[in-house]
């Protein structure tokens, strides 16, 4: 009879799996490797004596997937920041974009609490407040607002995003969690295809002991908006969606000469932050360029 598990890691066919609080090796067939199987898919598998090894005989569906790096069934992602290196803001908005579209609940994380100012807390606040689930301000030095991520990770599968040196291998080292160690998989590295070789490709999930699931993935490239439509992105930028549908027109564009634009009048009362607002219409404009291109218009 098949189990059900949830997939820790791939690598090649070897597969990590979680289920009833501990790992199992499984293999996975070729048909379901070319469906992409990727770390936090649930799957279905059962021991195959002919093989002496569990074997995955099932994909099940997923409820939101990213790509590069491969990882579903997301609840939660934590855009970690910190004043070193200074944050592109204009990556984060896109980001926040592609988490709105597959439906994943986002929060901002400003690391690094022992060393940054006071301004530049106040300024992730005021460009963000309004975007984001919430804002965590922490340090994994002396795990100082630790807690408040814990509480919000427990039971969720999250992932952390953001550029190298903001502080998310401290912040797992701060929850003491044991990476699985890639020898644990047995993975079989050909001397030809040297399958395993770079292993920083693959994202991995790690298990808390206080019953969180966090992504370790080698850096996120949400940055593709092929599917967007220019008019649909508004819905994605919260802050100003709550008074684009205030607008007098429906077909508004939010720009500064649009009479009756209920988001030029926030922007114009110091609601909206102008800052947002000129990387939205920046977002805007290279999608509905891109849109021009792709169909030669």
């Amino acid at each position: 009879m098949a189990e059900l598990g949830r997939v820790m890691r791939v690598v090649g066919a070897d597969v990590l799996l979680y289920n009833n609080n501990q790992t199992i090796k499984a293999l996975c067939p070729k048909q379901l490797k070319l469906q992409g199987l990727c770390a936090g898919d649930f799957v279905e598998y059962m021991y195959d004596d002919s093989i002496n090894n569990n074997l995955i005989t099932n994909l099940l569906q997923r409820k939101n997937h990213i790509d590069r790096p491969t990882i579903s069934n997301v609840d939660n992602g934590f855009i970690v920041v910190s004043e070193v290196p200074q944050p592109d803001f204009y990556i984060i908005d896109k980001i926040l974009v592609n988490l709105g579209i597959e439906k994943i609940t986002p929060f901002i994380i400003i690391s690094k609490l022992d060393i940054i100012t006071e301004n530049f807390i106040n300024i992730i606040k005021s460009q963000y407040k309004n975007c984001v689930q919430d804002i965590i301000v922490l340090s994994a030095l002396n795990k100082e607002g630790l807690e408040q991520f814990i509480e919000v990770t427990r039971g969720k599968v999250s992932v952390l995003i953001g550029q190298s040196a903001v502080g998310k291998s401290s912040l797992l080292n701060a929850l003491g969690i044991e990476k699985i160690k890639t020898d644990t998989i047995a993975l079989k590295v050909g001397k030809k295809r040297e399958r395993g070789k770079n292993t920083t490709k693959n994202s991995q999930l790690y298990l808390t002991d206080y019953g969180a699931l966090i992504a370790d993935t080698p850096g996120f490239k949400m940055l593709d908006l092929e599917d967007l439509e220019p008019n649909e992105l508004t819905h994605y930028f919260p802050d100003i969606r709550d008074y684009a549908v205030k607008c007098q027109y429906s077909d508004c564009t939010h720009l500064p000469d649009n009479q009756g634009c209920q988001v030029i009048k926030a922007l114009n009362a110091g609601k909206i932050s102008q800052d947002r607002y000129n990387r939205y219409i920046r977002l805007k404009n290279t999608i509905l360029k891109n849109k021009r291109k792709n169909y030669g218009k």
